[in-house]
């Protein structure tokens, strides 16, 4: 009989739960790993939002830039003809290309600067540097600058499209 007793607390023993300490230390472990998850998630996001941002000011910018390189000389040089504020807005789409209806959208603001070269070489008379500059605000309230810069000479593409 004293063997049976012996049996049953050994089993009773195996089959007894999880102390509180344990299920505390597991709790912690999974509100840890759920906070980790939720977190990299958001980062991920927020990083995928500003790479778009980076895009869009960068297609701004070369937009502007190629319709500079087709001016002439003269309209180049005429601070009249070419615009040197401009603003642009970006609308999210969705995936059948209709603008969604969160707000009006990023403004882009930007100039576009005509200067001289400042070289020492004989042809720096007929060359203009041409910067495109783009800023834009964020949803945090973050300033964001990004600018591209160009050279543009009285002998060059220009006159093959003008025929000049």
């Amino acid at each position: 009989m004293k063997l049976n007793r012996y049996k049953n607390q050994a089993s009773r023993a195996a089959q007894s739960a999880f102390s509180l300490i344990e299920v505390m230390v597991g709790v912690s472990i999974i509100l840890v790993v759920f906070v980790t998850i939720f977190a990299v998630m958001t980062m991920g996001l927020s990083v995928t939002q500003t790479s778009r941002e980076n895009l869009r000011a960068t297609q701004i910018m070369l937009d502007k830039m190629e319709g500079v390189r087709l001016y002439s000389w003269t309209q180049l040089n005429d601070p009249t003809f070419l615009q040197s504020s401009f603003t642009n807005w970006f609308y999210e789409t969705n995936n059948i290309g209709l603008a969604t209806a969160q707000g009006s959208g990023i403004q882009y603001t930007g100039l576009i600067s005509v200067g001289s070269v400042s070289m020492s070489n004989s042809y720096s008379a007929n060359m203009r540097l041409v910067t495109v500059t783009v800023g834009w605000l964020t949803g945090t309230n973050l300033t964001h600058s990004r600018s591209m810069s160009t050279f543009s000479s009285m002998n060059g593409l220009q006159n093959y499209i003008y025929n000049n």
